[in-house]
Formats: C-alpha cells, structure tokens, sequence
C-alpha cells in the first residue's frame, strides 16, 4: 500500500474537497484523483461520490479514516524511535528548577548523548505525549500513559542570603514572612500554592523582582535583595536554607516517559541509577 494516498485521503476528508486538499498538499488535482482511484482498487470498494461541483465520503470512507489515522501515525513513529536509535541520543525535557541539581547526574548515567530541552510542567508534559520528548525530568501529577518513577519527595523552604536577619535560623513560623523582600521565581511550578498559604497566615510578601531564570533569582537571594521559597533540593550557593514552619508545600520530582517507547529498557536503567545518584533531601524516594 503507499502510504503517500493515504496521506492524500486523509487531506481530502479534512478539507472536504479536492481541489483543497491538492491546494494544501501541493500537487496537481489530477494527481490527486488518479491516487484516491488506486486507493479505492486497493480496497475494492468506493469511497466518495460526486455531490453537487464536489465530493461526498461514503461509509467506507468514514469507516477508513480512522485507521488511516492510526497507520500514518504509528509509522510517523516508528521512523522517528529509529531514527533515535540510530543516533543513540535521547531527548530530554528538564523543569528549569531541577536543571543545577540533577542534569549532571542523568548525565552520568548513560554513556549515549542526549539533547537537553527546558521547559515548564505543561509543555514538558505535551511534548512528551506528542513523542516529541523520549523522557521528562519534571514535578508530579501528569495525566495517565506514561510511566512515572518518583526520584524524590521533598518539602519547600525559604532561601536567603548570607545577611538576612533570618539567615542563622533553622526555621521560622510562616506569619514571619510578613513584609519580606521577596524574589518571585517565575519558573516555580508550586509557588502560587505558597503565596495563598501564605495570604492564609495572614502573611503578605513585598515584592522585590521576579525572574523566569533561576540562576537570576539565587543571584539576587545571595545578594540579600530578597529572599524565596523554592524546594529544598534548590541549587543556590550561598543561600542559606531555613524551613518554614507550617508552610505545608511539597514536590515529587519525577522521571518520566511514555510506555510504548523502544528506549524503555534504558530509560528504566537510567532511573534506577538516579535513585542512588539523586540530591540528598529529607524525603528520599525508595
């Protein structure tokens, strides 16, 4: 079967004409007609017929174009998984927060390359269903169909710099953080939870600057602009560290991927070495 009338069919039950989907595809109407022919010989059956200056889908039409679908899509994504075995390299989405503290050790567990992309929860998410993505380092839930090993569970804490009056503290109580110079991480996937429990403590935060580059916000935390709350595992030196007392805000760093991948059996292998290689926090996962 050639896969080429099969794209060509599905055009023409998307556009829902001919003469749009040769528009769209580039080619010639006769070209166009002449393949849904052969198509229809192939399958021994007629799939559309004239209505008005157009074409209509049959059944057998409507009945066809799901697989169609299926096919042109499960092919579309045995060249792409080939094409990554070939090369070696896997494709790897990092939440900006967990890049410093955990890239170098997903590194070092597999000798092949990998070709690093950041983003936030939801793109990662998208790009690992559309296949775009063969693995995601990133925070809990995502949606159901892919396979989900939990690295590390670990709570929040308040970053600050070396002079903050806070700094020589273990902890402080949350209504503490009332008035603070405090530097918004925008990249942070939970800190919107935080600022209401926050609110809900009475507490309101002075906003100093805000930033989607975390290496921007520890630099402005370690200069005492302003302090923040990122999780424990943050990747900040010369911040201090200090736990909130009833902040009551954790994330489950996870790696994940999708099931139907031929990169399984090393992508398993590589969590399996992150477990023993991850950030040393208060809630290791087992």
């Amino acid at each position: 079967m050639n896969l080429q009338h099969l794209r060509y069919f599905l055009a023409v039950m998307e556009t829902g004409s001919v003469s749009r989907a040769a528009d769209g595809l580039g080619i010639t109407q006769p070209t166009l007609s002449l393949a849904l022919k052969r198509l229809e010989a192939e399958f021994g059956t007629r799939l559309f017929t004239p209505h008005g200056r157009g074409i209509k889908p049959l059944p057998a039409a409507r009945h066809l174009e799901e697989r169609a679908r299926l096919a042109v899509r499960a092919l579309a994504d045995a060249r792409r998984d080939l094409a990554g075995l070939a090369s070696g390299g896997l494709k790897v989405g990092v939440l900006p927060s967990l890049a410093a503290p955990w890239l170098p050790r997903l590194i070092s567990c597999r000798t092949g390359g990998f070709e690093i992309v950041e983003a936030a929860p939801d793109e990662l998410e998208r790009q690992l269903h559309s296949g775009a993505l063969d693995l995601a380092l990133t925070v809990s839930p995502l949606r159901e169909g892919v396979v989900r090993k939990v690295l590390l569970r670990e709570p929040y804490a308040l970053f600050v710099g070396p002079l903050h009056p806070f700094a020589g503290r273990r902890s402080v109580r949350l209504p503490e953080l009332d008035g603070q110079p405090f530097v918004l991480r925008q990249s942070c996937e939970r800190l919107g939870n935080g600022r209401r429990l926050l609110l809900a403590a009475g507490g309101r935060l002075k906003l100093v600057a805000k930033t989607t580059q975390e290496a921007t916000a520890a630099a402005l935390v370690t200069s005492d602009v302003g302090c923040t709350l990122a999780p424990w595992s943050w990747h900040c030196s010369g911040a201090r560290r200090v736990g909130v007392d009833g902040l009551g805000l954790e994330r489950a760093v996870i790696l994940a991927w999708k099931k139907a991948t031929v990169h399984a059996a090393s992508i398993a292998d590589i969590a399996r070495k992150l477990l023993t290689l991850g950030p040393g926090g208060p809630n290791r996962a087992g």
